[in-house]
């Protein structure tokens, strides 16, 4: 064959059809690689504070549940309900207790993948529900609330999506039964409902009757979640509890609003980038109602708790509770992935995607769900310590001082971790900060210990006053055996000591 031959002969370009199945197929590929780390990965692992919590409340029966529910957390029972109900079907175990969450992750990822289709194209579904996918696997396996308050946001954003179409009173009544569930979930991550309430309101701003029908819609919610005026009151009387992150930084502020932190910063240039050599490929449906739905959706609820957090003193700049902002993100970061021409640059960045949620979040990174290995730790506790006196220190902010460690109706919740995995015969109960000022109180705990071979002491927190004065305090005859570390934030301390 001719040199000229083969320059002539002809180069297969895959078909528009062809590209896009091989782009599905490779999210699907990735997904599930995504859920069989993230999720399976770490469903079983130990609880981690919050979820021990969550335990606590559910632990002794429904009735217990609502009280604790109720008057512990000042929180709407509804999620807590669930949970027990789950744990009464497949037991009362990190598994069971994580169900909850995983189920309404996964619908929430039918609802976005369908208001994405709905909204763009179905490139730009694949790819927003990818995302969504990667920034919210956190959630997808933690026995708290924030997952079902996310499906509750994203399902009433999609009837509400529904109705400004269809104009059907059950497409009203999914959004108002599934807006007020929001509120009912986590009254803070409610947030979420802005950007489906101002999009409808752009759709429908020429249009009276079906801004007066948006307004008893909205109104409607509002009066469903008046029972919770007293959860609000509750929140904000124990925001001591709560403001442990102080002020946030601009950087801080940044990670809150790019979803997958690192990789969706990665995106961002890489779409600058494309638009500069002018890759890029902007549907026609691509409308600014469109757009706006998906920025105030990425951004409201984090620039308001950040305000809040910068002007006053409710410090609630924590990702779980702008968690509700992480559907719209992931529409944004969709949008962008979707509209890079070069079929090539948008398989690299979703891999990249995936493998850094999976680096970010998985077993290479923690040694458990939100790197609190309380089990492991109480395990070689029970190994080791046997009967030897275990210095426990509350791990709940709200376990302030002696009064509040020896409280009998605070004892169990102040300690949750232990008592999940089990409380050392030897316990000694520590409140959550070294008091100084309780010298008398650390003076006799000081007594008891002078005796003893062995002394060990647990907490979750990096300050390490409880183990220096420990050390001070028994200089003369004791020194510090350090313990391998594989607890993540968990940490034992272990001293042996001479005897008298």
């Amino acid at each position: 064959m001719s040199a000229s031959a083969v320059e002539e002969r002809p180069v297969a370009i895959p078909a528009a059809g062809e590209i896009e199945k091989s782009e599905r197929m490779l999210i699907l590929a990735l997904g599930a690689f995504v859920i069989l780390q993230l999720w399976i990965g770490m469903i079983g692992t130990s609880l981690w504070l919050d979820e021990t919590g969550t335990w606590w409340i559910i632990k002794d029966g429904p009735r217990e549940a609502i009280h604790r529910a109720l008057s512990w957390s000042g929180q709407s029972p509804l999620f807590y309900l669930i949970e027990w109900a789950f744990s009464r079907v497949f037991g009362l175990n990190e598994i069971a207790l994580r169900l909850p969450s995983v189920l309404a992750t996964l619908a929430a990822l039918w609802f976005l993948y369908d208001i994405a289709r709905h909204l763009f194209h179905l490139r730009t579904a694949a790819a927003s529900t990818f995302v969504f996918l990667c920034a919210g696997s956190f959630f997808a396996v933690d026995a708290r609330p924030y997952a079902l308050a996310i499906l509750c946001i994203t399902a009433a954003t999609w009837a509400l999506l529904r109705w400004s179409t269809t104009n059907r009173a059950v497409d009203a009544a999914l959004f108002v039964a599934a807006g007020a569930l929001a509120a009912y979930a986590h009254c803070v991550l409610a947030l979420g409902l802005a950007a489906s309430i101002l999009y409808a309101v752009a759709i429908f701003r020429k249009e009276p009757a079906r801004l007066w029908r948006l307004g008893a819609m909205v109104l409607a919610i509002a009066l469903l979640s008046l029972p919770l005026v007293p959860e609000l009151l509750h929140f904000y009387s124990t925001r001591s509890a709560h403001t442990f992150t102080g002020r946030p930084e601009a950087n801080e502020i940044l990670t809150g609003l790019i979803p997958c932190a690192l990789t969706g910063g990665l995106v961002i240039l890489v779409w600058l980038a494309m638009v500069i050599r002018r890759d890029i490929d902007l549907p026609v449906e691509y409308r600014h109602e469109n757009a706006l739905l998906a920025g105030v959706w990425a951004l409201f609820a984090p620039i308001v708790l950040a305000a809040l957090s910068s002007l006053t003193d409710v410090h609630l700049f924590v990702d779980r509770y702008y968690s509700c902002a992480l559907p719209g993100q992931a529409l944004i970061v969709g949008i962008l992935i979707a509209s890079i021409r070069p079929y090539a640059v948008r398989k690299v960045l979703l891999v990249v995607m995936g493998v850094g949620a999976i680096l970010g979040q998985g077993k290479l990174r923690v040694t458990s769900h939100n790197n609190d290995d309380w089990r492991s730790a109480m395990e070689l506790l029970h190994r080791e310590a046997g009967s030897a006196p275990v210095l426990v220190v509350s791990p709940f902010a709200e376990g302030a001082g002696f009064d509040a460690v020896n409280d009998p109706t605070l004892r169990d919740i102040l300690f949750a971790p232990e008592l999940r995995y089990g409380m050392p015969p030897g316990a000694i109960r520590l409140p959550h900060v070294f008091a100084a000022k309780e010298h008398d109180e650390l003076e006799k705990i000081a007594a008891r210990l002078q005796s003893e071979p062995r002394i060990y002491l647990i907490a979750d927190k990096p300050d390490r006053s409880y183990e220096t004065w420990l050390a001070g305090r028994l200089a003369r005859h004791c020194t510090s055996a350090p313990l391998e570390q594989p607890f993540g934030y968990v940490w034992v301390a272990r001293f042996l000591c001479e005897k008298h």
